[in-house]
């Protein structure tokens, strides 16, 4: 009789082991789903960061750009600004020593030289 209990526990125990290594081979499949899971958002998590990271310093160089820009602006503004009144004719030319030579002489009538237009950066080269 003690044999038999013997061997019915050992049949048990064999059972239990097999489940046990079932349930281990379960765990790993597991946990390398979620290791390799994890990887991968590591990865994503990279690329991401450096998409950010790119992106931030893009925007300095754009914030950087439109206040170089804007203080520019802020410059002519106050050159146009200073001007004498009249220095400008009505159609927002130069009104000044600035007109060609033919201008001048033809009374102000245009002739087939080209019309000049001058624009902020030639004031700024101008006044600096």
């Amino acid at each position: 009789m003690g044999t038999y209990d013997f061997e019915k526990e050992i049949c048990r125990i064999l059972q239990d082991s097999s489940k046990i290594r079932d349930y281990n081979a379960k765990l790993r499949n597991k946990y390398m789903k979620i290791n390799n899971e994890a990887r991968r958002l590591k990865v994503e998590n990279s690329k991401l960061f450096s998409q950010y990271a790119c992106t931030e310093t893009s925007l300095a160089k754009y914030k950087a750009k439109c206040h170089a820009k804007s203080e520019e602006v802020k410059l002519l503004q106050s050159v146009i600004n200073s001007l004498p009144p009249g220095y400008f004719d009505k159609n927002n030319q130069l009104d000044g020593p600035e007109r060609t030579d033919s201008y001048v002489k033809s009374g102000g009538k245009k002739n087939n030289e080209p019309e000049r237009s001058y624009s902020l950066l030639f004031l700024k080269k101008r006044f600096h």
